[in-house]
């Protein structure tokens, strides 16, 4: 990096960006990107973006964002900047471009998460049979308690609607669709109260992946397959059983067992080709940014988001090159994208090897 900015504007800065974007398979990312720039005041634009079209750093991701807006292709330039927002959330330049970038796509923000923090719930609040013990997770729609009932002495997973009375027909339409899909890689209904607003599930004692990330606890994760391969065919099923799940991120996938991972919130899972609700920031493909109808493809594009936030976390070489590959084809051109669950199942095991 020092030798390449000491030739920055220097009669030989050419021939130092011809050296390096010949190698740029090999090149850390910090250099490609630091190439990428140099190209842009150079008026290469297309050779910038081959540099930084995978990118994953921050950095990367705001200069790939700027390019793809350049481009004209707005969806992915959100999707790009989403993807900063999500690491880095006071990144310099970051919201300011997302708030307009958004205005200009025509998305306004979602209602729901200024009501955001109107669930606040204690042991007396609620009619459920259940003791709460602690909040465990918020979103737009509701709050995720754990919860103990008090019947069977067992702990349960108790999600509170913020406006049961508006969502009613989304609580219920998560409930049937969480129940729809019961068995190997989801997480069970124990019961449900559309009247009051609440369903409760199994408890997931092990947490979610979200957790692990952000502790940086990479020892519970690895191997990445032991549980990126349950995972897949989770999707896989729901695919086949005809549904998006549409809300695949690291928050939704909780562990029974550190082997045994499970989907969770299908809060708004659609049928396939129905019109897709807006998603969480940063893990929404471009098409959908762009107002694709439920697709697979969706979902996995959730599921290279979510393998990318673990792998900048994991510190094996070996590890992070091959799943690097992985995550880049599943966030990667939607027309070289795995279809749906089953294809990204034959391409771990097939193309990628994992076993």
């Amino acid at each position: 990096m020092a030798a390449f900015e000491a030739l920055r504007a220097s009669p030989h800065e050419g021939r130092a960006i011809d050296l390096l974007t010949r190698k740029r398979d090999v090149l850390p990312e910090r250099l490609r990107v630091a190439c990428a720039s140099a190209l842009v005041d150079r008026g290469d634009r297309g050779g910038a973006w081959s540099l930084v079209d995978a990118a994953t750093s921050a950095e990367g991701l705001l200069l790939a964002s700027d390019l793809a807006r350049e481009r004209g292709d707005l969806p992915l330039a959100v999707a790009r900047i989403e993807r900063v927002l999500v690491r880095s959330y006071d990144h310099p330049g970051a919201r300011e471009r997302h708030a307009r970038w958004r205005q200009e796509l025509g998305l306004d923000r979602d209602a729901r998460s200024k009501d955001a923090s109107a669930t606040t719930m204690v042991a007396r609040d609620t009619d459920a049979p259940f003791r709460i013990l602690r909040e465990v997770a918020r979103g737009g729609s509701g709050a995720v308690y754990e919860a103990e009932d008090h019947e069977l002495g067992r702990h349960v997973a108790l999600k509170m609607y913020h406006e049961p009375d508006r969502d009613r027909s989304q609580l219920e339409s998560e409930a049937k669709a969480a129940c729809a899909f019961e068995g190997p890689g989801a997480l069970r209904v124990f019961d449900v109260d559309p009247e009051h607003g609440w369903i409760a599930y199994e408890w997931a004692r092990y947490g979610a992946v979200r957790d692990y990330v952000r502790a940086r606890d990479m020892a519970f994760l690895l191997p990445l397959e032991s549980w990126l391969l349950p995972l897949a065919q989770a999707l896989a099923r729901v695919h086949m059983g005809g549904y998006v799940h549409n809300d695949v991120k690291p928050a939704n996938v909780l562990f029974l067992a550190p082997e045994l991972p499970v989907l969770a919130d299908f809060g708004i899972a659609r049928k396939l080709g129905e019109p897709a609700p807006r998603g969480s920031m940063g893990y929404m493909s471009p098409e959908r940014l762009a107002g694709r109808v439920s697709d697979p493809r969706d979902d996995v594009y959730g599921f290279g988001r979510l393998l990318e936030d673990v792998l900048a976390h994991v510190s094996d070489a070996v590890t992070s090159q091959r799943f690097g590959a992985v995550a880049a084809a599943c966030v990667g051109a939607d027309v070289a994208r795995p279809t749906d669950g089953r294809a990204l199942l034959t391409r771990l095991r097939v193309e990628w090897g994992v076993l």
